[in-house]
């Protein structure tokens, strides 16, 4: 099921809409690889530092898009998600769940929504921003006190290339600039970690393949959906071996971070 212009709460003016390459979300897809990938590591992350995914907890996640990691979390938890958006046309295609869909700029602050949520979501959704600690801080100032903030990001500057200009990302993060992010944040970092070593030659690589310009919708097909579904399914036997074998790995294509309100 998806939603339309009725199912949405419009809490933010029409003229906030931002994109954030749309040929993106036309790419991706729950059986990516990649956001197996993500989601695992972030299940890891949870079971660490055990959150009760059975509680019915209040969620939202900003930048939700199609709701992909909404479904992917909420068929193994009673957590009710809110979807929040700025791209109105990625958002009437989400696919609704038990939370909301909001079309809200959280930077806005509105007082009905500040302290009220027990987990909020920041996943690949500040590289975009310039104030991405302004970001940060709005996210914060949605959660109850110990509630959880929950970041992912591309990570490694060094791989910043024609893929992230094209996807609009501003910059890529290790743990030290991740962590400057965070600096007069009312927030106690709980877990750091990268993931998807076994990417990181795939950065490389990439940035080799995408060195001549081409189109957004051509470097976006290229730089993040698999030639073929042989190559999505050895993926993801990266992905296990990754997740099964190596707890934490020292580096990593992205990195996640979870850190509670003080």
């Amino acid at each position: 099921m998806t939603t339309t212009d009725k199912d949405i709460q419009f809490i933010s003016p029409l003229t906030g809409e931002v994109s954030f390459a749309d040929e993106w979300y036309g790419a991706a897809s729950a059986d990516h690889f990649w956001f197996e990938w993500r989601f695992n590591v972030l299940m890891c992350s949870l079971r660490d530092m055990d959150v009760n995914i059975e509680a019915p907890l209040k969620v939202m996640e900003v930048g939700c898009g199609t709701g992909i990691l909404i479904k992917q979390l909420e068929q193994v938890t009673q957590w009710r998600i809110d979807g929040v958006d700025l791209n109105l046309s990625v958002l009437q295609k989400a696919v609704t769940g038990r939370g909301r869909k909001l079309f809200y700029d959280i930077r806005q602050e509105c007082k009905e929504y500040l302290e009220t949520y027990d987990i909020v979501l920041l996943f690949d959704i500040i590289e975009h921003i310039p104030d991405d600690a302004g970001l940060v801080l709005s996210a914060v100032r949605h959660l109850k006190p110990g509630g959880l903030l929950m970041i992912n990001v591309p990570a490694l500057s060094l791989f910043l290339g024609a893929y992230d200009k094209a996807t609009g990302h501003l910059r890529r993060y290790d743990k030290v600039s991740l962590n400057r992010v965070l600096d007069g944040v009312p927030l106690m970092v709980r877990d750091i970690r990268y993931w998807g070593g076994f990417l990181v030659p795939l950065l490389f690589l990439r940035n080799r393949i995408l060195r001549r310009p081409n189109s957004v919708a051509r470097t976006v097909e290229c730089g993040f959906r698999p030639p073929n579904n042989a190559v999505n399914r050895l993926l993801k036997l990266a992905m296990k071996l990754e997740t099964r074998l190596i707890a934490r790995v020292p580096i990593g294509a992205s990195l996640m971070l979870i850190g509670s309100r003080t």
